[in-house]
């Protein structure tokens, strides 16, 4: 998550078990990028939610050959990803756009920025998003950046894909250990408002709120219960 000294004191970090996120998954012709509620398999659809994301999430692979603008496009109930190279070893998303809501009688505008990654393995990373989830070398442990530096006392969550979710919270070097013990996909999910205003583009805002996703699987664990039928709400 993004740490600028001069405004921790308006940073309030929550946790994210009710929020809907985007998250990355393998896909049959690339990956896909999900917005909805991981550990429910709740995926929005088109027509539906996903027709907010205008543009669609812009996504680069990071790996060896460096990193590589990809190639999104709509679907019934994703992003489909492709053009990753071989050899990547991270699929990142990003979306960002100012909304308005009315407070009494004022109007606050909030820069919504939704992250997610998708990591083949554990190796160590570094971060590439304003609010990043990585690895931190080893199944289990990651590190948690805001602003490039490591973010303290930062709730995270861990889910898994048929739904049993627990939270943790960082260490002063925004690090955080996490027993993996089914087989399966996981997802971390981590979350910051920001009172800081600012500009996106040309659209003022009055604070910002991130919402980043890391996803990955485990090979080796305890069987676990199978994942949820897919749900598909409609709007």
């Amino acid at each position: 998550m993004r740490i600028v000294v001069a405004a921790l004191l308006c940073l309030s970090f929550t946790a994210t078990a009710s929020a809907h996120a985007l998250w990355i998954e393998p896909g049959e012709a690339g990956f896909e990028i999900y917005f909805g509620e991981f550990d429910e398999n709740l995926r929005e659809g088109s027509p539906g939610l996903l027709d907010r994301f205008n543009p669609p999430p812009a996504a680069k692979a990071f790996g060896a050959s460096g990193d590589n603008v990809l190639k999104v496009e709509k679907r019934a109930t994703s992003f489909q990803v492709s053009g990753v190279p071989a050899g990547a070893t991270s699929v990142v998303a990003e979306q960002a756009r100012v909304t308005e809501r009315k407070q009494g009688e004022k109007v606050m505008r909030t820069l919504g920025r939704l992250s997610a990654r998708y990591v083949s393995d554990f190796s160590e990373r570094q971060p590439v998003i304003p609010l990043d989830v990585v690895p931190a070398g080893k199944p289990g442990a990651f590190k948690v950046f805001y602003d490039g530096k490591p973010l303290p006392n930062a709730k995270v969550e861990i889910a898994t894909e048929f739904g049993w979710k627990r939270d943790f919270k960082t260490d002063d070097g925004g690090a955080f250990d996490g027993a993996l013990l089914w087989k399966g996909t996981y997802q971390v999910e981590v979350s910051v408002m920001d009172a800081t205003p600012g500009v996106h583009g040309t659209e003022a805002y009055d604070g910002m709120r991130f919402v980043t996703t890391l996803v990955f699987k485990v090979t080796t664990g305890l069987e676990a219960p199978p994942r949820p039928p897919v749900t598909i709400p409609k709007r």
